[in-house]
């Protein structure tokens, strides 16, 4: 070492040194006097295993504090997949996919904000995940938030209400549907690297599982932009959808129905889940079902039980909004009230009459008067045990 040489003495930990200290080495970037004290790992601080939140079959994925991908083209299925995943979080299953809760989670709460979707589309989205979650789509939900961002002009105060959001709900899961409307433009390096260090902070400050819808270029499968190629780069994971037609395939798959949904993982943090499929159901609500299907095609569930609980939850749509009096309502009342909702027809009141009735979502007390009881298939305490429709008053419109 020649005495002209210079010796660096490595600064404190604790102090900034002046900038004039700093050596020439690229000194115009101004890298001396940063402080990175709290970016070393902790050589003493405890291994912490993945905390998954959900798994399929023994496969598990989808760990608290990372960011996850939901990818495919328009219409190729990424909300009905996106619904599967909400609804085994808050019901505990959907299919094959089940909710795995991580010791710290006292109870899953689920923030989705939705960019792009009509009010009643976003309405739709709730109402089938709750019908598939088993909740009452039509009363609040304090685990289930859902922010709309539609109406949001600006990207930046997109970002800003996303923030606002998941600091007042403070979430264990977070769905952002999508996150192409968070920048203004998906191909600008500049505003979108920043945007997905932004999230992976978020994801991890709060400890939760944030999940971001991307969308596909049409004609090719990879997402779209700068932002989908730097995004995939950061995630842990990435599921797409792909619709499937029959009539335009070049081998039709036996077994299967028409149209049908199959969902491959492209990226895995950890063991590769096999790709499954599903088929979206229509619904008399008119959201539609997704609904899994095996390599065969077939399903799990009864289709003479699903046609009948989609007959349950018309009925009780409609009931459910009667003016209900306490001293109950006559068969009349309730004619009358379907008549104004648009259902004319006889055969169809009385389908919805006989369906209420066998399910226990209406009774009648011995007085011969109806009350609603909801879809929980147990008769109130004051209820009769049989629903004698021969027990009504004289002036009593025979329900048949």
């Amino acid at each position: 070492m020649n005495e002209n040489d210079e010796i660096l003495q490595l600064p404190d930990w604790e102090q900034t040194p002046p900038l004039n200290d700093a050596p020439d080495f690229l000194k115009k970037d101004n890298w001396f006097s940063i402080d990175i004290s709290a970016d070393f790992l902790d050589f003493t601080e405890a291994y912490k295993p993945p905390r998954w939140t959900m798994k399929r079959g023994d496969i598990p994925f989808a760990n608290m504090g990372e960011l996850h991908i939901i990818s495919g083209k328009a219409g190729h299925g990424k909300t009905n997949l996106m619904s599967q995943f909400i609804a085994a979080i808050l019901s505990g299953k959907s299919g094959q996919t089940e909710y795995t809760q991580p010791e710290t989670v006292e109870h899953p709460v689920i923030l989705y904000i939705d960019t792009e979707q009509g009010k009643d589309d976003t309405i739709a989205f709730k109402n089938r995940i709750c019908t598939m979650a088993g909740i009452d789509y039509s009363k609040a939900y304090d685990n289930f938030k859902i922010l709309r961002l539609r109406d949001t002009e600006q990207a930046g105060d997109r970002w800003r209400k996303v923030l606002k959001a998941v600091w007042m709900v403070h979430p264990t899961d977070i769905f952002l549907d999508g996150a192409l409307d968070i920048v203004n433009d998906y191909n600008d390096q500049k505003e979108c690297q920043p945007l997905i260090f932004k999230c992976m902070k978020l994801s991890t400050h709060y400890d939760a599982s944030l999940w971001m819808v991307l969308h596909e270029n049409p004609m090719v499968d990879k997402l779209v932009g700068t932002l989908g190629s730097i995004a995939q780069r950061k995630v842990s994971e990435v599921f797409t959808v792909r619709k499937h037609k029959q009539s335009e395939e070049k081998q039709r798959v036996p077994g299967f129905p028409d149209i049908y949904f199959e969902v491959t993982q492209l990226k895995a943090r950890g063991r590769d889940i096999p790709n499954w499929f599903f088929q979206v159901l229509p619904s008399v609500n008119g959201w539609g079902m997704p609904i899994e299907i095996d390599e065969n095609g077939t399903t799990e569930f009864d289709p003479e039980e699903y046609k009948a609980q989609q007959e349950r939850t018309e009925a009780n749509d409609y009931l459910m909004h009667c003016a209900w009096a306490n001293n109950g309502i006559t068969y009349t009342d309730i004619d009358k009230y379907l008549r104004s909702k648009g259902v004319t027809s006889n055969r169809r009141i009385k389908k919805i009459f006989d369906v209420a009735i066998e399910a226990g979502i209406i009774y009648k007390n011995e007085r011969g008067k109806y009350f609603y009881n909801g879809m929980n298939n147990t008769l109130p305490n004051d209820a009769p045990e049989s629903l004698a429709f021969e027990q009504r008053n004289d002036n009593e419109e025979v329900p048949y």
